[in-house]
């Protein structure tokens, strides 16, 4: 437990540079925001038309000629979803896995609920069809451009189960002191960081016994924290039509969905 602790609070220290993308999640470097008719301006410039039979945009997107629809929530785009040709059943394990290293290989967006290849030997027909099963994956994305100290507060206080309230705010000070730290003095600060923990008795000990179970929990407890605090979620899964295989590729921009505002 107390290794597997360690690790993710390094984890965490980390995170005070997290993102490498400013504003909103973006779709062919057009932001997934403002109104439709602004987005479809842009979506035009990069050679997109509208298609009266699809009732969507075509053009080409990662190597492919798709299909690109374009939803809104009180006159903003949220959504930005792309259909992909429908292909068969063994090209569609291809194209899952293309698509699935193209994403973990990108740093703009962090595999938090550690997405897998379809297998060779997964006989996709029969799982969709009998077991009901979903190909799918997911991303989040996170805007740099936000508050950071906000943002790491509210993550430290998904942990209030594994410390107290004097370890939550020693932990959030130390998240400060990174902050305002040049990248050359973040070394000494994780060495400082790391003793200070030790203190609160979660030092690293080899000899300590593992408890597995609170050490996955502790696990999940980030990376659930993490998926709540996103700004963006792009993610994408199979679609069958009578024996043929579609990917289809949703960008989501978390803060323009609706949050139950309207109910």
């Amino acid at each position: 437990m107390k290794k597997s602790l360690l690790i993710t609070l390094l984890m965490l220290f980390s995170l005070v540079c997290y993102g490498q993308n400013g504003g909103p999640l973006k779709f062919l470097g057009i932001p997934i925001d403002g109104t439709k008719a602004q987005f479809v301006a842009k979506l035009k410039t990069k050679g997109f038309t509208y298609s009266s039979v699809s009732e969507g945009y075509k053009g080409q997107f990662n190597g492919k000629n798709v299909d690109v629809y374009i939803h809104t929530n009180h006159n903003l785009v949220d959504r930005v979803y792309v259909a992909f040709p429908y292909t068969n059943e063994f090209n569609i394990k291809t194209e899952y896995n293309r698509l699935l290293g193209q994403f973990k290989d990108n740093d703009k967006y962090m595999d938090l609920v550690m997405n897998e290849e379809i297998s060779k030997d997964d006989d996709i027909s029969y799982e969709m069809t009998v077991n009901n099963k979903r190909y799918q994956a997911s991303f989040s994305y996170f805007d740099s451009a936000r508050d950071p100290i906000a943002f790491m507060n509210a993550l430290i206080d998904q942990f209030s189960e594994f410390f107290s309230e004097e370890q939550l705010v020693k932990l959030k000070k130390y998240i400060v002191k990174a902050l305002d730290s040049p990248e050359d003095k973040r070394d000494s600060l994780q060495t400082e960081m790391m003793e200070e923990i030790q203190k609160m008795g979660f030092g690293y000990d080899e000899n300590a016994e593992l408890d597995s179970e609170k050490a996955f929990t502790f696990l999940a407890t980030l990376l659930d924290g993490m998926s709540s605090l996103a700004d963006g979620n792009v993610w994408f899964m199979i679609h069958e039509l009578y024996g043929r295989y579609q990917i289809g590729l949703y960008y989501d921009n978390l803060h323009n969905q609706a949050h139950g505002e309207d109910l």
